[in-house]
């Protein structure tokens, strides 16, 4: 969309930097401001800190921490320790999670912003032009602005899912006992951490992918393995599915699926919605000349939008929706804002996590990507079974793929293993800093560590 009204900018300026929405995409440019002295104000229509501490990474990777040491309780007679019946206290669990969030300080923000010298505007912003800003009745007048206000879940046009009800994962965050059965619309990330939270604690789940495998945008291996383990621990996975519909039937709700080319039902207790996010764009974008469209708005790699003194991070620039990826963009925008040195964002390292069990993480580019685009490439792999550690914790599964070019150059990499959130970081610094593998496999690692898969792995590709 392209907008060109005419606006006169203010004479009276109340703020240099006025931030809409204070999660990672809008804090870090914030208190950057601040530290420089700026006239900096904060504008959040719900809790400050944004998703990842209150409804997403924080609150969902304690669930999951109580899932993990659940299992880790039910596999110890593998070790020769006996524990006897291990029960499950929900409520307990959903009061470490409460717990878990608290601890982030999050409750304490608005001391946080105020001591900084941040005014801190409780509200819904909405632009009137360029420079104005009303949050509930009042007007705001600023410099510079950042946008940064997120997402919600996307609604698929299913009928009778609003009729039947449904959860997100906010939602799913706050239940007060656990469901029998679960339908997870969705096979991305948030939807196969939560299959893997409530299948771990004993819920029948199925979880519904449109396309050929879960974590479809992943290579190919990734998503096929992550199918494989979740079967083996009797969740049941429809990939390549499309849901018709839903019913309402008692306290019950029956989904009604196409699965190549058959039709078929699952009557289940509730069902997750985890479809994909939309953009938070509904804020006057229109008045202030700012172009966006159904992914979001449209910025350039110095965040900048279609309007030079507004600048946009996090989920709702669409891209990489990830905490660290808001966070990185926050400190483009404010190093931008502050500095007339430009900076530039890079995505070509970014990492992605999937907190299951093991963990799955990449960086870089996928095969598929290479592919479209015509790039030679080599690749090498090599399972964790391999390696000491995995003899000494008796996890076996898994795996480490590099993508390189035709020189040995690092261009992508997955990880299937206990702690891959950790050991992706090192093949993100060779993506992200042009590093022929060579300089991995000829670094030591220690032994015995995870990490030693990856320089056995790196030893695989030829370095010319």
């Amino acid at each position: 969309m392209t907008y060109k009204v005419k606006h006169v900018k203010p004479k009276k300026i109340d703020y240099d930097l006025v931030v809409i929405g204070t999660g990672s995409g809008g804090g870090v440019a914030a208190h950057m401001a601040a530290s420089k002295k700026k006239r900096v104000a904060v504008v959040e229509q719900e809790k400050l800190g944004g998703e990842c501490p209150n409804y997403g990474c924080v609150p969902t990777k304690a669930l999951l921490q109580a899932a993990e040491t659940f299992k880790t309780i039910n596999d110890a007679e593998n070790f020769g320790i006996k524990v006897g019946n291990v029960k499950i206290d929900h409520s307990a669990i959903k009061k470490w999670k409460d717990q878990a969030v608290k601890n982030t300080g999050t409750y304490k923000a608005s001391d946080i912003y105020r001591t900084d010298g941040i005014s801190v505007i409780k509200g819904h912003a909405h632009f009137l032009d360029p420079w104005t800003l009303s949050v509930d009745g009042k007007r705001y007048t600023a410099h510079n602005f950042l946008i940064a206000t997120g997402t919600h879940d996307f609604v698929p046009p299913i009928p009778g899912l609003k009729e039947a009800g449904y959860i997100g994962y906010r939602q799913a965050l706050d239940l007060e006992k656990l469901p029998k059965k679960l339908f997870v619309i969705g096979g991305g990330a948030i939807g196969c951490e939560f299959t893997h939270y409530f299948s771990t604690f004993g819920v029948e789940v199925h979880i519904a992918e449109f396309a050929e495998r879960l974590l479809s945008k992943e290579d190919a291996e990734v998503g096929e393995l992550l199918e494989a383990l979740f079967e083996h621990e009797g969740v049941h996975v429809h990939s390549e599915s499309r849901v018709l519909r839903v019913e309402k039937k008692g306290s019950q709700k029956i989904v009604s699926f196409e699965k190549l080319g058959k039709i078929h039902k699952v009557t289940v207790d509730e069902i997750l919605l985890a479809a994909g996010k939309a953009t938070n764009t509904d804020i006057g974008l229109e008045n202030a000349n700012v172009k966006y469209d159904r992914r979001g708005i449209k910025v350039s790699k110095t965040m900048q939008t279609s309007n030079p003194h507004i600048y946009a991070a996090g989920d709702v620039t669409g891209g990489y929706m990830f905490t660290h990826t808001a966070s990185y963009q926050s400190r483009i925008a404010g190093q931008n804002i502050l500095s007339t040195l430009k900076h530039y964002a890079d995505y070509r390292a970014v990492p992605r996590v999937v907190y299951v069990d093991p963990e799955f993480a990449s960086a870089g580019v996928t095969e598929a990507e290479l592919k479209a685009k015509g790039k030679k490439y080599q690749i090498a792999t090599m399972p964790i079974s391999v390696i000491g550690r995995s003899n000494t914790s008796q996890q076996d599964t898994g795996f480490v793929k590099i993508i390189a070019n035709k020189r040995g150059v690092v261009l992508g990499a997955s990880i299937v293993a206990p702690r891959a959130g950790e050991m992706i970081h090192e093949l993100a610094l060779a993506i992200q800093w042009k590093m022929k593998a060579s300089k991995i496999d000829f670094t030591i690692h220690a032994y015995p560590t995870w990490s030693q898969a990856v320089r056995i792995c790196a030893s695989k590709i030829d370095c010319r």
